[in-house]
């Protein structure tokens, strides 16, 4: 799991690299930090390696950036709980050499190849997704400026626009010039930044998707409340045995429960659902399919007494209990709240 997410970290510095060497300009000497950032794209382009690191100190970058940058790609998976995180991120730091190392081969294979290597690493396009780090867009460079009290250090401030956040993301990139007189690369200052901003911007539509749903649930919880009492007075007026009860209870159920759940699935799918509720939400509707499949199969029973209808009701309930206790748990890690109430 702790290899998966550094890779994904790397990728993702990668993919950020890449954009920015997006920087389209007529340089006028090649020791300058803008050629420095204009070879990072070309060399990808045309995998080639040397060159690649010759303007990308990666290892620099890497060491920089390994704690803080695990750290947030952990912090975007909304349904680990604080320990989990901690236990991910202590063990990752344990493995930072060996972990380091591997991850150096897989950005040598990226830039040779234009691809990872799909065995080894399945997971990283997931990855990319999950945290962000797949949708930058280059705008265009600020400025470069070098460091008026060190001709050694010079900073771009880039601007590449995030799909995501809908919203332009400057970028403070750090170059030094080497003992070769030739610049590079060396960290991106304010990466851990984007990562905070990116987590607190889904964090807050995951909020607000459990404060719609929340209202929505719980107005139907009620009225499934009154359904409970509804059926229970009804039975209280005779038995299954008879007709009119049986007539009753099968229009209960038709009329009123099954349109109910049918309403809810409706509110509940109409929401903007985030990635990080989608697993909630689909437990969520699956609910409701079963509840549904089960007022059909009670009302169905009521008007052709088969033990096979029944048993297919039974088995529909039994199997929407068990989801509304895995969507409980969901719930409380997401929310960091209990809810006791059931369905």
């Amino acid at each position: 799991m702790d290899r998966k997410l550094t890779l994904g970290v790397i990728a993702g510095i990668s993919a950020l690299l890449i954009a920015f060497g997006g920087y389209k300009l007529l340089i006028s000497g090649r020791n300058t930090p803008e050629y420095a950032l204009q070879i990072v794209e070309k060399s990808v382009e045309n995998h080639n390696k040397a060159d690649f690191y010759k303007v990308v100190n990666l290892e620099s970058i890497l060491d920089d950036s390994y704690s803080s940058l695990v750290a947030g790609v952990t912090d975007a998976d909304q349904t680990m709980t604080e320990d989990a995180k901690a236990a991910v991120k202590s063990f990752t730091e344990m493995l930072r050499e060996p972990l380091l190392l591997s991850l150096k081969a897989a950005i040598d294979s990226y830039i040779e190849t234009g691809e990872f290597n799909k065995e080894e690493n399945a997971s990283i396009k997931t990855l990319l997704e999950r945290t962000g780090l797949d949708k930058f867009k280059y705008q265009k460079i600020e400025n470069v400026a070098i460091n008026p009290k060190n001709s050694n250090e010079a900073t771009a401030r880039v601007n590449v626009f995030h799909t995501e956040l809908n919203e332009v993301i400057l970028f403070n990139i750090s170059l030094e010039r080497n003992e070769n007189n030739e610049w590079q690369i060396v960290s991106i200052q304010n990466f851990q930044q984007f990562i905070d901003k990116l987590n607190a911007f889904r964090r807050a539509q995951l909020d607000e998707y459990i404060a719609k749903s929340d209202e929505i649930i719980k107005r139907h919880e009620n009225s499934a409340y009154d359904n409970e009492l509804k059926y229970h007075e009804i039975l209280s007026r005779g038995t299954l045995g008879q007709d009119e009860i049986r007539t009753e209870i099968k229009n209960l159920m038709l009329e009123v429960v099954k349109k109910d759940w049918e309403q809810r699935k409706e509110e509940l799918s109409a929401l903007e659902i985030p990635n990080g509720a989608k697993t909630l939400h689909h437990l969520r509707i699956k609910i409701c399919d079963l509840e549904i499949g089960y007022a059909e199969d009670y009302a169905q029973w009521m008007d052709d007494k088969k033990a096979e209808t029944a048993k297919s009701a039974d088995e529909k309930k039994a199997r929407a209990k068990t989801l509304k206790t895995e969507e409980h748990s969901l719930y409380r890690r997401l929310s960091n709240q209990e809810w006791d109430d059931e369905y």
